[in-house]
């Protein structure tokens, strides 16, 4: 997902055309239909009678952008050894501190990815409110740390700008 998922915060279930997402976004018809098509591919709008709206995983997102931009640090995640049952010394309270880690190799990769498949999913349930990155962990869409670490620089670099 690129520059097209800022879409995403200007369609809502009522939906909207293409000519008016290229006025509020400033880009012309053309990259908007190329952008929600490629949308479409991910099961985030759907066409329905010349608009576009959001799908119910769509919303999900929408809501997964807001709850991220609006909540500053959740409770913090410690993070374990899965393997041993050590207290790995370190823990993160938002999604920014969650990817420096990742970025930063500060936690040995198996014991990441062993996360993302067993625990972390709790904690994006009770303490971000993530339905969407839930969804994903749930599909098995998110799979490991490489697929974390790519959803959590897009969803960062969507609501930073």
């Amino acid at each position: 997902m690129g520059e097209n998922i800022k879409l995403v915060e200007f369609i809502d279930e009522k939906g909207v055309t293409i000519h008016e997402l290229a006025s509020r976004m400033g880009l012309s018809p053309r990259t908007i239909k190329r952008y929600l098509r490629e949308l479409e591919e991910k099961g985030l709008v759907e066409s329905r009678d010349g608009l576009y709206l959001l799908t119910p995983v769509g919303v999900k997102f929408k809501k997964a952008l807001e709850v991220v931009k609006s909540r500053k640090e959740a409770s913090p995640y410690i993070v374990t050894d899965p393997f041993r049952g050590n207290i790995v010394p370190l823990s993160f309270k938002n999604y920014r501190q969650l990817l420096a880690i990742i970025e930063n190799e500060l936690v040995d990769k198996k014991i990441l990815d062993e996360h993302v498949r067993k625990y972390l999913i709790e904690w994006v349930k009770t303490s971000i409110g993530d339905e969407y990155l839930v969804y994903l962990l749930e599909n098995n869409i998110v799979k490991n740390v490489d697929d974390l670490k790519e959803y959590l620089s897009m969803i960062l670099k969507t609501i930073e700008g």
